[in-house]
């Protein structure tokens, strides 16, 4: 008697857990993840001397925010001399 409840106890234990592996992949698919937005450079510049980020937004008529984003790896405080930079572009 007691091998047969254990016996019961083992299938509806595989089986709930079966029936949960199969449901997880329809849950997860019905949310989509969001794909990062990358930036798409239109026009670059070579940094020159004296030019700053405040500078290069004046002078190409853009905001901080965007130049930031679209210049995802550029660190103002050490910007150089022949630093490419994206100074037209969107993400996409």
């Amino acid at each position: 008697m007691a091998k047969t409840i254990d016996s019961s106890i083992s299938s509806i234990l595989i089986s709930s857990f079966l029936l949960m592996m199969l449901l997880t992949p329809m849950v997860a698919a019905g949310q989509p993840t969001p794909s990062p937005r990358v930036p798409l450079c239109k026009v670059i510049h070579g940094v020159q001397q004296g030019e700053t980020c405040a500078s290069l937004t004046q002078d190409f008529s853009i905001d901080m925010p965007h130049f930031l984003q679209i210049n995802p790896n550029i660190n103002c405080n050490t910007i150089f001399v022949g630093q490419w930079v994206c100074v037209n572009g969107k993400l996409v």
